[in-house]
């Protein structure tokens, strides 16, 4: 619920998307100091890759510099990437990967975008 979010400092900074790949619905909040941004994901029915995740903090998602990264994550023995690579709609189809670390805390990893010439 964004009301909640709303009341600790943050602001929603897009309109409600569609994810039809991850059949999920999705809205981002930023800090009002602009240093966080949330994302809230919420199903749309039993094909979405959350239904069966009860309420609560599901991952923390980091933005890395380059593609090499994977293989790098894979050298680190920190965790194992047991996603394709999957698209995402409601970040300007930048594409993403999601890794499970030894510790059992899932984190996506979100690649560069693509420059097209």
């Amino acid at each position: 619920n964004s009301k909640l979010y709303e009341q600790l400092g943050y602001t929603i900074v897009s309109k409600e998307q569609i994810d039809w790949i991850q059949n999920n619905k999705i809205l981002f909040l930023k800090s009002n100091d602009n240093t966080h941004v949330i994302e809230l994901i919420e199903p749309i029915n039993e094909s979405s890759s959350i239904f069966n995740f009860s309420n609560g903090y599901h991952h923390i998602c980091y933005e890395v510099d380059d593609n090499s990264f994977i293989d790098d994550f894979k050298l680190m023995k920190i965790g194992k990437i047991f996603t394709k690579p999957i698209t995402c709609p409601a970040l300007n189809n930048r594409v993403a990967v999601f890794a499970c670390l030894t510790n059992g805390l899932f984190v996506e990893f979100l690649l560069p975008p693509i420059n097209v010439r």
